[in-house]
């Protein structure tokens, strides 16, 4: 029972998590200079607020699974871990980022940032694909 609570609590975070990265990648890619300053200022206390929360949640879910069920000695977790490294960074960018455009709206991201939803969706593909089909 433990076990399914966990691995919801983690989904549910990761979900919430994604959803929120999906979020600033939009505002930082689409939001044209005239308005950004506030679309971002109504962003920003979300992404710190419950994005960034839901980060933590999917880290604190996800250890206590890989410590308590063994996954941390696999190669498909250690990869897994390896992306969810990357989306964390590139969090920690965007809301940098956010920051740095709410001051100056004419700012431009580099193209990391800027293509953040195609990056947000794939490495989720990879980790879904990692964690259900555990290939190696």
């Amino acid at each position: 029972m433990l076990y399914f609570v966990l691995k919801s609590l983690h989904i549910i975070s990761d979900i919430v998590w994604v959803g929120g990265m999906l979020v600033n990648a939009f505002v930082i890619a689409m939001v044209p200079p005239t308005i950004r300053t506030g679309v971002i200022a109504a962003v920003r206390p979300f992404d710190r607020r419950i994005t960034t929360v839901a980060e933590g949640g999917a880290w604190l879910f996800g250890i206590i699974l890989a410590i308590w069920y063994g996954w941390y000695a696999t190669g498909w977790f250690g990869f897994k871990l390896l992306i969810v490294v990357m989306l964390s960074a590139l969090h920690g960018m965007q809301a940098a980022w956010l920051r740095r455009m709410e001051a100056d709206p004419h700012l431009d991201p580099p193209a990391f940032v800027r293509v953040g939803m195609p990056i947000v969706l794939v490495s989720v593909v990879a980790i879904v694909l990692l964690a259900v089909v555990k290939p190696f």
